[in-house]
């Protein structure tokens, strides 16, 4: 997992190293903490084998962040107001403990505000870090757990959270949203984890927090801009359980075209070109990737391609269908985010995941992909 470990690390400095250039003026009272209660319900992604219950059930526990309010950067704060940035460690007993053990996340988050007012503000929240867990699958010791078979994992928190001024050093933070854990199919099994939320806590800011850390965003632009990106990837996973995995490379070349509506978002169409042999592979479990075909590992995918932006940083979120005659395709629909970091004007890299929808209409992890790509 030294791969997983490496990557968290590096968008851990993309996500703070803005802290090294903060406003010097009044930086004191920009910055707090947050402790928050954290329950949900738990889609578990297999039932008990010998009985055939369910695991499904709701874990508990509780995120505690340093939060931070400001960048120096000032053409960024025109923009998208003024950012809130939190480092999150999140500490959850699983249901069935004995079976999920516990989790603990450490996760880079940003806040993107959708209604700023004085007092109350509401919008997205997007995170992208990294799951220890305690408790993994072993085939005598613990089989039930074919959530994780990994200690470390990624791991993606998407919400709307909103945040009420109680005082002027104290905050009211209520959320709700999706985690989902899981190693991106570097290690089987890997069902994951995916808990629907909602936390409730409080943030204090032990200097105060004036006014003018609410700054309304202005995402408008003069001239709505049409742009196109194009991406190599390269990928690993396992895929089968049990006796039965296999091991294989997968290789994508993506290309987007897209329509900035402003300096937040863009919407466009994708179209995704797949060495893999996944697709063949699913539901036999007896097949070995020695028994695919060459020709039977190229695929086609056409999609919804949605892109937000803020300063270098940038968050993909496309859903599409593969175009490759079904007969030939046992898990059609497919989505895929992450994260990316503009280094110059038309290079890019990112961290990004690919998850299909399988028959049980649940999100499943088929890899991440690690890419380099430009665009124009």
């Amino acid at each position: 997992m030294k791969p997983a470990i490496n990557a968290f690390f590096f968008y851990c400095f993309i996500f703070l190293s803005p802290q090294l250039v903060l406003a010097q003026t009044d930086n004191e009272r920009t910055r707090g903490f947050e402790v928050a209660y954290f329950t949900g319900y738990h889609f578990a992604s297999n039932p008990v084998i010998k009985t055939g219950a369910s695991l499904n059930g709701i874990p508990q526990g509780i995120d505690i962040s340093w939060v931070q309010y400001g960048l120096k950067k000032e053409a960024f704060s025109q923009s998208f107001g003024k950012a809130r940035m939190a480092l999150q460690a999140r500490i959850i007993q699983m249901n069935n403990v004995d079976t999920f053990g516990y989790c603990l996340g450490i996760l880079p988050s940003y806040f993107v505000p959708l209604l700023n007012k004085q007092k109350f503000q509401i919008g997205m929240k997007l995170s992208y870090g990294i799951n220890f867990n305690s408790k993994q699958y072993h085939e005598q010791k613990n089989f039930d757990n074919r959530a994780i078979s990994s200690g470390v994992n990624f791991a993606f928190d998407w919400g709307i959270h909103s945040q009420i001024q109680l005082k002027e050093n104290l905050q009211l933070n209520l959320g709700t949203g999706l985690y989902h854990v899981s190693n991106g199919s570097l290690k089987m099994p890997n069902g994951g984890i995916n808990i629907i939320y909602g936390n409730v806590g409080l943030s204090y800011f032990p200097h105060g927090k004036n006014g003018i850390l609410i700054q309304k965003p202005n995402y408008q632009i003069s001239q709505k801009k049409l742009h196109y990106m194009l991406n190599i990837s390269g990928a690993y996973r396992e895929l089968g359980y049990f006796n039965y995995i296999t091991k294989f490379p997968v290789f994508t070349i993506s290309n987007n075209a897209y329509l900035s509506l402003n300096k937040l978002y863009g919407i466009g169409l994708g179209l995704d070109a797949f060495y893999d042999a996944t697709q063949v592979l699913l539901y036999a479990s007896k097949l070995r990737i020695s028994d695919v075909a060459e020709n039977q590992k190229y695929f086609l995918a056409i999609g919804l391609y949605n892109r937000m932006e803020l300063g270098k940083l940038f968050f993909p979120l496309g859903i599409y269908h593969y175009l490759t005659p079904m007969k030939y395709v046992k898990e059609p629909i497919y989505v895929r985010f992450g994260l990316g970091y503009q280094i110059t004007k038309h290079l890019y890299s990112g961290l990004f995941f690919k998850g299909t929808i399988n028959k049980k209409q649940q999100l499943q992890s088929d890899f991440m992909e690690w890419s380099l790509g430009f665009n124009l």
